[in-house]
């Protein structure tokens, strides 16, 4: 009945899952250190950690996976829209166990579920083992048992949430250029990256990595921005169904003033989409990669009778140039797709399109 209204934070989590629901890549306590995307209905490996358990069983970016514990993709990835489903038809085990499409109802969103049905597989607990079978550079099969590492950066926030695990990456490129990455907009990331703004202040330009956001909270996403802008400015407006509350940016110390660019893809949601296609409409960094999905609607939650717990939406995010960010998403200013050849070769074409475009600008 919810799904009913195509939008996205909109659901009745189970009793037994909750919140853990919305982000069980980011609750996951077990990983083999790899990330995976969709491309062209394959699901190609885009990076492997140097020091994971994945990369000692020898798997590569640009790797095709075909199946995990002797699942084909095609069957983890069979995810039903719910006008495809005869309710009256099916019986209650059946219809609990069913994996659904969940809004709003475009290309990218259902590459990202297509995408996170697959990645909740490869992560599990610690110590645990998965199997992946998978197609390497020559086209040749090849199958690894590999036990899952406990995973680094747990964060506990609140009794109604579950733990969750906070990554957070900072280095300096080639050509003096900055690069962050995080995983999800949440503490102590807005610390990290004040401080990271801080010893960066004599780089040429800063790229900042947020593809497969998972997004977060309020006050890390607007602490974010306030680090890149030197003026106060309109950055959100959230239109609620009586009135409209306007978000300004009010600049730190140290402000970073050199270009920015922001790299996102269709697994950028949420708060991610906030950060930049705020910063988009105000002009102050270039983004690149993929469009985003457009799941982004600040949300409220609180436990139903059962011990289910219903997920809201309140107010609506537009950003300062007047786009609805809910279904529509962040359209790159240059965009760039992966490409599974170009892994095979090491080689990450949106990473190297943010480092072209600056040391062009």
């Amino acid at each position: 009945m919810l799904f009913e209204l195509n939008l996205s934070h909109t659901v009745v989590l189970s009793p037994e899952e909750g919140l853990s629901q919305l982000a069980p890549i980011l609750a996951a306590e077990g990983s083999i250190g790899i990330d995976v995307r969709m491309l062209d209905n394959d699901a190609v490996i885009t990076s492997v950690k140097s020091d994971s358990p994945g990369f000692q069983a020898g798997l590569r970016p640009g790797y095709i996976i075909q199946s995990i514990d002797g699942i084909k993709i095609e069957q983890i990835a069979d995810l039903k829209h719910i006008n495809d489903i005869e309710y009256q038809n099916i019986d209650k085990e059946t219809y609990k166990n069913l994996k659904f499409l969940t809004p709003p109802y475009n290309e990218r969103n259902r590459n990202k579920q297509f995408t996170n049905a697959v990645r909740k597989k490869i992560y599990g607990l610690p110590d645990s083992m998965v199997s992946i079978e998978y197609m390497d550079e020559n086209g040749d099969t090849q199958k690894e048992k590999i036990v899952r590492a406990k995973r680094k950066g747990k964060m506990v926030f609140n009794d109604a949430m579950p733990p969750f695990f906070v990554e957070f990456e900072a280095k300096r490129l080639d050509n003096n250029i900055g690069y962050i990455r995080f995983n999800a907009f949440m503490p102590p990331v807005d610390h990290k990256f004040k401080s990271t703004i801080e010893s960066m202040q004599d780089t040429s330009a800063l790229i900042i990595d947020i593809r497969g956001n998972h997004g977060g909270f309020f006050d890390v996403r607007k602490a974010l921005p306030e680090a890149l802008v030197k003026d106060r400015v309109l950055f959100w407006r959230y239109k609620g169904r009586d009135k409209t509350r306007d978000i300004f940016l009010e600049p730190t110390n140290n402000v970073y003033n050199r270009p920015v660019a922001v790299i996102v893809d269709y697994m950028c949601v949420s708060s991610c989409e906030e950060f930049s296609g705020g910063l988009k409409a105000i002009k102050r960094a270039t983004i690149i990669g993929d469009r985003t999905p457009g799941v982004v609607l600040p949300a409220d939650f609180f436990k139903l009778l059962n011990g289910a717990t219903f997920l809201y939406p309140y107010t609506q995010s537009i950003t300062a140039d007047g786009t609805v960010l809910e279904g529509h998403g962040v359209v790159p200013d240059i965009e760039v797709a992966l490409d599974r050849n170009e892994l095979l070769q090491g080689k990450d074409t949106q990473l190297e399109a943010a480092i072209n475009f600056i040391l062009k600008k």
